[in-house]
């Protein structure tokens, strides 16, 4: 009796969630290695040559050159400062609206600026809302529905991913626990036919990945739902409640002092000179410090010294690294990259893109298997169903 619950919560939970979950997994496939391929693709302005010397300008005046290409009604929000030669420097502007419904109205703006630091000279304006790494990035998060709708129907469904993986689990365990019985779950067969092997490929394989599949989809839940992020860290502070970090005020300035940020950036880069990226966030409240993590490994970001500093004096405030950090904090700093499979670098992203790609099929092949045993149970049934009276029957 509890083998068949389960069975019906996996058969009726796939078939509702299926076609989300394929789309989500697909598209995971895709942003695993975006970073790579954005680099790819997008050399001409990702790079540029340097001028002169190759010292960048300062970091304001590089500021001011991307605030004059979007123009004054636009609103940059972060900076992206490349250590490394001959990386263009990225300037973001973006503006949201958490309560739209749609990708196009929930993103009022959103560019990507990119400066030549030698020289000041924009290489790039990027019109991200339409780029095709970002579209596929939403369509990953919501859907391209936006945050209101969107999320919580991708949410929902990793939530009942979630719960499938588990069914699927008990599921796979046969009747009687023997060897032969065992094998059957863990071992492609050759020569089988079309339908067995799409069974085998659904159980064998939906089995190997249960682990790294389940992380996938608790780390999505974290992104997806404030109480699935409160939960991880309850957990991982071992059932405990944390305060969480609290960010220092600066003294109050409607703008960051040019002077100030400069001199903060140029320390922070003479410090960091083999650092992936420095990541600028210009917060609103004109309390808000000058906030820089230095991301101190290439496409992770759970390797990390994080600064802030006062806008008007340029004074440190506060710092803090990967390293003091423990609990739920770390498995928080840790969750991009956990989801992504960027932890430990390509290895681990090749990994997570395998998983992510059989993810994909076990729709697929579970729908298969339903459709074909529906057809099987039809035809059964009409052959089981005693023939119909002929009109030369009746007469006779």
């Amino acid at each position: 009796m509890l083998r068949k619950t389960f069975l019906w919560l996996h058969k009726w939970l796939g078939l509702i969630t299926g076609l989300v979950v394929m789309i989500v997994s697909l598209t995971g496939c895709i942003n695993v290695f975006a970073d790579e391929l954005k680099a790819y693709f997008y050399h001409e302005r990702y790079y540029a040559e340097p001028v002169g010397n190759g010292k960048p300008l300062n970091f304001s005046e590089l500021r001011d050159q991307a605030q004059k290409a979007v123009g004054p009604n636009i609103k940059l929000t972060r900076g992206e400062i490349y250590p490394a030669k001959g990386r263009t420097w990225v300037f973001r502007a973006s503006l949201t609206d958490k309560k739209a419904i749609g990708h196009w109205n929930h993103h009022k703006y959103y560019y990507r600026i990119y400066v030549n630091p030698s020289n000041g000279k924009v290489v790039h304006v990027e019109d991200t809302r339409n780029e095709f790494f970002q579209l596929m990035l939403n369509l990953h998060m919501n859907l391209l529905l936006g945050d209101a709708v969107g999320t919580m129907v991708t949410g929902i469904s990793a939530l009942c991913f979630f719960v499938l993986l588990l069914s699927g689990l008990v599921l796979w365990f046969p009747r009687k626990w023997k060897t032969k019985a065992f094998k059957k779950g863990l071992v492609f067969k050759r020569d089988v036919g079309i339908k067995r092997l799409n069974y085998d490929l659904h159980n064998i394989s939906g089995f190997y990945i249960l682990i790294p599949a389940i992380l996938i989809c608790v780390t999505g839940l974290v992104f997806a739902f404030p109480w699935a992020d409160q939960s991880v860290q309850f957990l991982a502070n071992g059932g405990k409640t944390i305060e969480k970090r609290v960010i220092p005020l600066s003294t109050p300035n409607d703008t960051f002092h040019p002077q100030s940020t400069d001199s903060a950036i140029a320390h922070l880069l003479h410090l960091h000179p083999q650092a992936d990226v420095l990541a600028v966030r210009f917060r609103e409240k004109n309390t808000d410090p000058l906030d820089v993590q230095v991301r101190l490994a290439k496409n992770r970001t759970h390797l990390f010294e994080w600064y802030y500093f006062d806008r008007n004096n340029g004074k440190l405030l506060m710092k803090f690294g990967d390293q003091d950090v423990k609990g739920g904090e770390k498995f928080r700093t840790m969750n991009y990259d956990l989801h992504t499979g960027a932890y430990a670098g390509m290895p681990t992203k090749f990994f997570g893109f395998f998983v992510s790609l059989i993810c994909a099929t076990l729709p697929v092949s579970g729908f298969l298997i339903w459709y074909n045993k529906g057809k099987k149970n039809k035809k059964q049934k009409n052959k089981n169903s005693p023939p119909e009276k002929t009109s030369e029957t009746k007469v006779r």
